[in-house]
């Protein structure tokens, strides 16, 4: 008997059996491992009854457990216990009576829970690699260790030209003859080294299109289980060839598109500037290294009636078809207002009423300037970067006395004209931002590094040379992000009937 006790005390304390005392449905006493599996203390627990700690749905079926111990002393059955946050734990249940009269009776609980979420993680299991091999939109593969094919799913077998029955149980290279040069040095790495390979293309043909070339992407990984050695090689595939037929297309397309629109641009770019008397005039149009930022830049250089110098320069806010649109009808709108012989101030203010009546948004930044023959600048600037002013005497500096509000921006904006002098051997550099802006860097910056490289030519140089040298200075070879422009005009030191102009444009 004392033996027993000693048992009777060990099970008591021990882990993952509950042992649990009752008189009827009441609770008398239970061991801690039963109130852990009751979600409670062992003291909650035997102030509660059978019925409180189990769901409802339950009641009835436990009820005859009772009533089984009136007549054979013990019973058994799978019941659940009702938990304090409302979830439910499958359990084990083995009672038996102590006594007739009471009825006393004493009870075992097993948590199934453990065992049921195996359960279900090994349907789940079973779910995914069903799935795998039946329903994924993509090739699968198991591999064994020396290279036979364990399990295929329907995609890749496809892929491969031959039914699954024909891939089970056959070393990979008699299915694939063809792709074994490229694909067994990748599996056998995966098997020498443990380490997966992702995203690896294969290119190849199968026997599901003969003669025809295919691209695959895929992914090898070793299967194994924690801490144990591999077991095989797990293989997902996707075949690529249309995908790749369709980029380039694509690519083909865009490059068209680009050099349509390069095109467009230009047609709406002059092709010459004017010849000026006692002026040498350049300018150049480079478009952005990329596609997608071709944008809205655009810039005029037309002599007057009364023998005037009228530039313009802008930037329509954008890119692509839109901006070149945009462009395309404030280049000509600013042509017409030149030819009215508008005061710079009004060609703005008018082409504001042009942007306020676009559809959509339309915004832009312009500097338009009327320049006549004995050096007097008269000019307004929307929103767009300052003019430098080189000074015959080699310093530079920015024309920021008429600035306004950009084109679109607002509602009746306000704009004034100012007045400079370009003295003889001096030089005027309109430009567009893209001339200045890097990401890295502030516009500060940029434009320190313009006007640095227009003081640093000589007073003689030509407009081509000093473009030329702005360009390079600022530029430097850098992949373009937008468009640049830049006009430049030289005032020679004495009149020069001949003197010409010219533009040109980055192909």
């Amino acid at each position: 008997m004392d033996d027993l006790t000693a048992h009777m005390s060990a099970l008591w304390r021990a882990r993952g059996v509950g042992i649990v005392l009752g008189h009827g449905e009441s609770l008398l006493r239970c061991n801690d491992e039963f109130g852990v599996i009751c979600g409670r203390t062992a003291a909650e627990v035997t102030s509660l009854t059978w019925r409180e700690i189990t769901p409802p749905d339950r009641h009835d079926r436990d009820l005859v457990m009772f009533q089984q111990f009136l007549t054979v002393d013990s019973a058994s059955l799978f019941s659940e216990l009702a938990l304090p946050d409302g979830g439910r734990r499958p359990v084990l249940v083995a009672a038996a009576l102590v006594d007739q009269e009471g009825p006393r009776w004493i009870a075992v609980v097993i948590d199934l829970s453990k065992d049921e979420q195996l359960r279900r993680m090994a349907e789940a299991d079973a779910a995914i690699l069903s799935t795998l091999l039946e329903d994924a939109p993509f090739g699968f593969a198991l591999l064994s260790n020396d290279l036979r094919f364990l399990r295929i799913n329907h995609e890749l077998a496809a892929m491969n030209g031959h039914s699954v029955a024909e891939h089970e149980g056959r070393f990979v290279f008699d299915v694939l003859p063809q792709l074994r040069e490229s694909a067994e040095p990748i599996l056998r790495h995966v098997l020498e080294t443990g380490e997966p390979l992702r995203e690896v293309e294969i290119v190849g043909e199968t026997d599901a299109d003969p003669g025809v070339e295919h691209i695959w992407r895929e992914s090898f990984f070793p299967v194994r289980a924690p801490g144990r050695p591999a077991v095989g090689i797990a293989a997902l595939a996707r075949d690529e060839t249309e995908l790749r037929r369709l980029q380039q297309e694509i690519e083909a397309l865009s490059d068209q598109r680009r050099q349509a629109l390069e095109e467009l641009q230009r047609s709406l770019l002059p092709t010459r500037v004017p010849r000026v008397a006692g002026f040498d005039v350049a300018a150049r149009y480079m478009s952005a290294s990329e596609e997608v930022r071709l944008g809205g830049d655009w810039f005029d250089v037309v002599l007057m009636r009364d023998g005037r110098l009228a530039l313009s320069i802008g930037d329509a806010v954008g890119h692509g078809i839109a901006a070149i649109g945009l462009m395309s009808r404030a280049s000509g709108a600013m042509r017409a207002y030149v030819s009215q012989q508008l005061d710079p101030d009004a060609m703005l203010r008018n082409l504001d009423l042009l942007m306020n009546e676009s559809e959509g948004e339309a915004v832009a930044s312009a500097l338009v300037g009327r320049l006549s023959l004995d050096g007097v600048l008269e000019y307004s600037t929307a929103g767009h970067p300052y003019a430098l002013l080189r000074c015959a005497d080699g310093g530079v500096q920015r024309l920021t006395e008429a600035q306004g509000p950009l084109l679109g921006a607002r509602r009746h904006p306000r704009y004034r004209s100012r007045m400079t002098t370009l003295d003889p051997g001096g030089a005027l550099v309109l430009y567009t931002d893209g001339l200045i802006e890097r990401r890295d860097e502030s516009l500060a910056v940029g434009m320190g590094r313009l006007a640095g490289a227009i003081a640093g030519q000589p007073p003689g140089g030509s407009a081509e040379d000093l473009v030329a040298a702005v360009l390079e200075a600022c530029l430097d070879d850098r992949s373009r992000e937008d468009d640049v422009c830049v006009i430049a005009v030289v005032r020679s030191t004495g009149v020069d009937d001949d003197a010409s102009g010219g533009v040109a444009g980055a192909r």
